[in-house]
């Protein structure tokens, strides 16, 4: 297997969810974590639970948006160009208007934020990883990213754009022992739904009533398993679904 001992870890969006879970994981594998997300507060927490699961770990606190101009140099200054695995992981979806009634300005968040802000931080640790060797980057893609759905178009094409990005990173790195792998969820209960809605719980919750979701912990699972098997092997994409969902818009919820 693949040791993560003293390993640095670059993880986007770590302080909830999916990032956070991922943190958790890999902090009781002995990895050197740089932890990036916009909340410093809840960063902190996240930092304060590492700690506690392992009081040897390495935990670096970047409070950034993944958009701003600035965090390339904080992130090497920080990390001193040394990344062995990167988790990019950070991404929304907001709304579920139709096309025509859709807001331009939702759009350019999930495009920024999805799309451009992802393969940055790829063009940035990238080289450092071929410098060094090795390296392991995983994007988080999307089962939006194989199908659509009515009220999703941007978010699914962004998803898209990341699965194709991630494709030709893969045979561009093929033979200098990069790994780029991806992970495309279903339904995950985190602050996904919340954010997309934009405050509206009601609307959130209602899209895991009555069913079984996934947690971060499961794809955070998956994801220390991509990374932990020998350098030879490639995970080159997991699809995972909650198993009441059989598509995006195909679940099942039990009757109440």
């Amino acid at each position: 297997m693949n040791n993560l001992q003293n390993k640095s870890a670059l993880i986007t969006g770590a302080s909830s969810g999916i990032g956070k879970a991922m943190a958790l994981s890999l902090c009781q594998k002995g990895c050197e974590l740089y932890l990036v997300a916009r909340r410093e507060d809840r960063l902190k927490q996240v930092q304060e639970e590492i700690l506690a699961l392992n009081p040897q770990s390495k935990v670096h606190l970047i409070a950034s948006d993944v958009n701003a101009t600035d965090l390339s140099k904080k992130i090497a200054q920080t990390s001193n160009e040394k990344i062995d695995i990167l988790i990019n992981n950070a991404g929304l979806a907001l709304g579920r208007e139709k096309v025509e009634a859709s807001k331009l300005a939702d759009w350019d968040a999930m495009i920024s934020t999805n799309i451009t802000a992802n393969f940055k931080l790829v063009h940035l640790v990238l080289p450092w990883m071929l410098k060094n060797g090795a390296g392991d980057i995983i994007n988080l893609c999307s089962v939006a990213g194989h199908y659509t759905y009515s009220g999703g178009a941007v978010y699914c094409a962004t998803k898209h754009a990341i699965k194709a990005f991630t494709r030709v990173l893969r045979e561009e790195t093929c033979g200098k022992n990069i790994r780029v792998m991806q992970i495309s969820p279903g339904m995950v209960d985190t602050e996904f739904s919340s954010v997309r809605f934009k405050g509206d719980m009601k609307s959130a919750d209602a899209v895991y009533a009555n069913m079984t979701p996934l947690h971060g912990e499961d794809i955070a699972r998956m994801m220390t398993f991509m990374l932990e098997q020998p350098r030879h092997v490639v995970i080159d994409e997991i699809i995972t679904m909650p198993t009441d969902q059989g598509s995006p818009t195909t679940i099942s919820r039990k009757s109440t």
